[in-house]
């Protein structure tokens, strides 16, 4: 679509990177939390918050001891917690774990430096709860953080996070012949959260929260790797996917043989999908291409149409379908874009050389949704 944007934000990190994620319980400030991915140095997890006023960017570093952060999934009630599956080395062997992790109060001290730096406080250690398999990743039930998904090896968990330890709710496993390894997982946000998939390969698996049951299923008839997915939040039964050969695509998962639509735009594997959760015809994808794309989906969103200002009984699209900017400020593999929890027109992505960027959808974008004359 070609629309022009407000300038970026950069900002460094000291290491080597590939999660982030919005701090969904900070419903007042523009705020994200970034982790740092080294074997051979200390790790850091990063409170990233962009000042509206200034359009500036305040940090505050933590020390990350466990090990090389690989995931982070903020609670979605508490800004002071979140889950990370993390990669710990020992002098003979390395293994991926999960836990729940505290955030020190604010000292109010401004200073970043090393030496100074305050560390997180693991909480709950999921180590005990996880089995066998390696450690794919754990996130917490939207709608209740007492509750959370972990995928271990070809095994997906229910737990419940009691005062005396973790304890196991349900247990299942998600075999597909030749492929037994879970690549990532994503809760289906409604329905009260009682949907959890799981993906390994090209299939997706969808689970009852409430009992473990299977729920249903789709395949990507191409065969290639999901990487990402994510559930459209303002409209019951979509979903949009993500992988190796680079295409987003999205289902209704009533009709799961064939998706609604696919669009390959990204030349290199697709990392992230991500659908803006206020306005749900915006999604973000992110891929080893370098690239961060914004689409526009407005014909499968919850607003396809709106009034016109000239005459209240004429509807019209809100946006056209495609591509309304691509982004290229990374220069290495992007693992994670993901929307701001507070500003719907904020996200923000990372790159593997550590390369964090704060970015906006087109403000002739957002007025055109809003029904603004720019």
């Amino acid at each position: 679509m070609g629309e022009e944007t407000e300038p970026s934000l950069i900002y460094g990190l000291e290491l080597q990177g590939r999660s982030l994620a919005s701090i969904s319980a900070d419903t007042e400030n523009i705020s994200f939390l970034v982790g740092t991915q080294s074997l051979k140095s200390d790790n850091f997890v990063y409170i990233v918050t962009l000042d509206e006023d200034t359009g500036q960017l305040h940090k505050r570093i933590l020390k990350f001891s466990s090990g090389e952060v690989w995931s982070l999934d903020p609670n979605p009630s508490d800004p002071s917690l979140f889950l990370s599956t993390y990669g710990e080395k020992s002098q003979d062997s390395w293994r991926k774990k999960a836990a729940v992790f505290k955030i020190p109060e604010s000292k109010n001290n401004s200073s970043n430096d090393e030496g100074n730096l305050e560390s997180v406080d693991l909480k709950v250690d999921l180590q005990q709860v996880s089995g066998t398999g390696e450690v794919v990743g754990a996130w917490y039930q939207p709608n209740q953080a007492s509750r959370i998904s972990l995928i271990a090896g070809d095994t997906i968990t229910l737990l419940d996070l009691q005062e005396s330890g973790p304890s196991k709710v349900w247990s299942v496993q998600h075999s597909v012949r030749g492929q037994t390894k879970i690549e990532t997982g994503a809760w289906n946000p409604h329905r009260h959260c009682h949907q959890m998939s799981s993906v390994s390969g090209s299939q997706v698996v969808t689970w009852d929260s409430r009992t473990g049951d299977k729920a249903w299923s789709l395949n990507v008839a191409s065969g290639s790797t999901i990487r990402s997915l994510d559930y459209n939040p303002n409209k019951q039964y979509y979903l949009a996917t993500g992988g190796d050969d680079g295409s987003l695509m999205i289902w209704d998962y009533r009709a799961p043989t064939e998706p609604l639509v696919t669009v390959r735009e990204h030349s290199h594997w697709l990392w992230s999908v991500r659908y803006n959760s206020f306005h749900d015809q915006l999604i973000l994808t992110a891929g080893s291409d370098c690239r961060v794309q914004l689409h526009s989906q407005a014909s499968l969103s919850s607003e396809p149409l709106r009034q016109s200002l000239e005459e209240d009984d004429v509807q019209e699209k809100i946006l056209d379908d495609g591509i309304i900017q691509t982004f290229y400020d990374h220069e290495d593999s992007v693992y994670t874009a993901e929307w701001s929890s507070a500003d719907p027109w904020t996200f923000a992505s990372l790159s593997y050389d550590g390369r964090l960027v704060i970015s906006h959808v087109p403000r002739t974008v957002k007025y055109r949704i809003l029904n603004i004359d720019s």
